[in-house]
């Protein structure tokens, strides 16, 4: 059974799950996905852009708005930016090749969707994905993540957000080979938090080329069932029930991927800003986002194996998946989806590529064979 299962699934990592210093280059972390045997992996785009200017150190600042700007990204209209990420790309996938590597995720495009219609942010967001989908299309990604927008100004109406959605799935359709956009629920959107929110929005837009990407750690700090990062309380045993039982009626087509990620229960490490290891963080945190960001943001194990790739214990009364990735997992499947899956972590020392693949490949055998246990 686990062998028919690895058959049918793809595993894959987030490169930024490979180390977040600049030390961490794409040829060091494509060399650890080679010798742990991935094949498959999630580009964000701030690293990309990053992998650009060390080739073209000549290239102009970014004259993108700051308070708009994420991961130093060009502005739409930094055409020689532009021109130098596109023309790059192919020397980029030759690069993952030379490792065995196949990219199959862009991302995250974010803060596209729910703008006020005729806006200045509107319209120069679609300026910015009319500039993204070329790109993925020439890095040969079959999907575009877009994240739930988090700002609380995008407070346009379902019938608007769904338009959003609607405009990209189609352009995402014209790009040659075609780009997917896998619309994912991040759980510190007020709006559009939980994965049942933005399959709303899919179902309204009624796009094919627009479907769900579903992350396990989000799924846990969903506000209306999952861990509430101030108390501990939620993510119980019933509200998870009710919730993986509405998952399981999702038609497969519209769960392009999945990411697993397990995230540390608040109660067993201490709630925020009570104690926990992240209060840091989240009191030099700049970004204005909210305590559900914070947690998923830093409190993201391997699944299965531990805090920081398995080298440290987690903290007393830890469970062994908070997140309940397996059982997420194999409900997941029981609609008939089989496709791909990224494990997906955010450490908060700067790690080690090698550590973190070797981590995540013993990660994929114990979830292959827990949920073949299940069956």
């Amino acid at each position: 059974m686990t062998d028919q299962l690895r058959d049918q699934l793809h595993f894959g990592i987030a490169s930024s799950s490979l180390g977040l210093n600049p030390i961490h280059t794409f040829e060091t972390k494509f060399q650890a996905l080679q010798k742990a045997g991935f094949k498959f992996c999630e580009v964000d785009f701030g690293s990309y852009m990053t992998w650009v200017r060390v080739q073209r150190p000549d290239l102009p600042e970014s004259t993108c708005p700051p308070e708009w700007s994420e991961a130093n990204e060009p502005d739409p209209s930094d055409e020689e930016i532009w021109q130098a990420l596109y023309s790059l790309a192919t020397d980029f996938v030759c690069l993952a090749r030379r490792y065995g590597v196949k990219l199959v995720v862009l991302q995250p495009l974010n803060q596209f969707d729910g703008w006020l219609a005729g806006t200045e942010r509107a319209e120069w967001v679609r300026r910015k994905a009319e500039r993204w989908l070329p790109l993925c299309s020439k890095l040969g990604v079959e999907f575009l993540q877009v994240g739930s927008n988090d700002w609380v100004q995008a407070c346009a109406n379902d019938d608007k957000t769904a338009e959003d959605m609607r405009w990209i799935a189609e352009l995402g359709a014209k790009q040659d080979p075609p780009v997917k956009i896998a619309y994912e629920p991040w759980c510190f959107s007020n709006l559009r938090g939980e994965w049942e929110e933005c399959y709303k929005t899919i179902q309204q837009a009624n796009h094919p080329n627009l479907g769900l990407c579903l992350d396990t750690a989000q799924l846990a700090l969903a506000k209306s069932y999952g861990w509430d990062p101030f108390t501990g309380q939620g993510w119980d045993r019933t509200s998870y029930e009710a919730m993986i039982n509405r998952l399981a009626c999702l038609p497969p087509e519209k769960i392009f991927y999945v990411e697993l990620s397990d995230v540390l229960n608040p109660k067993a490490t201490k709630p925020l800003y009570q104690g926990s290891p992240f209060d840091e963080f989240g009191k030099n945190d700049k970004s204005g986002k909210n305590e559900r960001f914070i947690w998923v943001r830093c409190a993201r194990p391997v699944p299965l194996v531990g805090p920081n790739g398995g080298m440290d214990e987690g903290p007393e009364g830890m469970e062994e998946d908070g997140a309940r990735v397996v059982e997420t997992l194999q409900t997941i499947m029981s609609t008939g989806w089989r496709v791909f899956e990224c494990l997906k972590m955010e450490p908060e020392d700067e790690g080690v590529p090698d550590r973190y693949a070797s981590a995540c490949k013993k990660a994929s055998e114990m979830i292959l064979h827990a949920v073949a246990d299940l069956k």
